[in-house]
């Protein structure tokens, strides 16, 4: 993997989160200078520094070799803005999915919504095909190019957070992956269980469980069983609910990203005629 800390100008911090920092930077080469984002984790734990600066390089190698069109690769790492090597991935100027959802809420078509959801699924499925599993998909790690066009990012990136019992984005998160005593693997059941929540963000603009402020409110609410809730404000066709509610069902009921993919494409040519 590259190492490009000699190349790249901090501009700006962007974002933060419990578990990573965002900045804005420039990558700069002899010939040519672009805008980059650089993902910074946080760690809690500082034991084995060493080991988890080298757990993030072998994964992010591994993302380097995965080519798909909604698929966000790494172009190479940088030190001095963590702990641990950051990331430095292109920049996407529309930003996550949730931002986009919050900005364009009132002029994105269904059309446009189900283009979003086929191009999410389809990166899913590419990655499940490669035997890779996202473990952390949300609204915060679905990015936005200039063309309005979804790219999954940040797969597996849980997986250095080892240690931690409620994952780090508990509203989309699977049932099965809350655990008190021990660190869930992710799987691709969980996978497709944060997909329908991510297609119940992206038809009803709202983050599930919008209506619960505490996120320690929402994991009482998932262990309780209990799934997002149907918004009586917005139109979601019936069939598109029961859909959704597969996705949240036991795992093995669940569907196959490839299945999504194909109910996707279905709802795209069927909103084009």
């Amino acid at each position: 993997m590259h190492d490009l800390t000699s190349k790249i100008r901090r501009l700006r911090w962007i974002s933060g989160t419990s578990s990573a920092n965002v900045y804005e930077a420039v990558y700069s080469t002899a010939t040519t200078s672009k805008q980059v984002a650089v993902k910074s984790l946080r760690i809690e734990n500082f034991g084995n520094m060493g080991s988890k600066g080298q757990e993030l390089l072998i994964r992010a190698t591994t993302w380097m070799a995965l080519q798909h069109d909604n698929i966000l690769t790494p172009i190479g790492f940088a030190d001095g803005f963590g702990p641990l090597p950051s990331i430095v991935y292109d920049w996407m100027p529309g930003g996550t999915l949730s931002s986009y959802l919050e900005e364009n809420s009132d002029s994105l078509s269904i059309l446009q919504r189900f283009y979003l959801i086929k191009q999410i699924a389809a990166g899913l499925c590419y990655l499940h095909y490669k035997n890779v599993i996202h473990g952390n998909l949300h609204g915060n790690n679905v990015l936005i190019d200039a063309m309005g066009v979804a790219y999954l990012a940040d797969y597996d990136v849980s997986a250095v957070h080892r240690g931690q019992h409620i994952p780090p984005s508990v509203r989309w998160a699977a049932p099965e992956r809350f655990d008190s005593q021990n660190m869930v693997t992710p799987t691709t059941k969980s996978d497709i269980y944060s997909l329908g929540s991510v297609i119940y963000q992206i038809l009803t603009g709202r983050e599930p469980y919008y209506e619960v402020r505490s996120k320690s409110k929402v994991s009482i609410e998932i262990l309780n069983g209990n799934k997002p809730s149907r918004p009586h404000d917005i139109h979601i066709a019936d069939h598109h609910w029961l859909f959704m509610q597969r996705c949240w069902s036991v795992p093995e009921n669940r569907p196959s990203a490839a299945e999504v993919l194909h109910f996707s494409q279905i709802e795209v040519e069927l909103l084009i005629t």
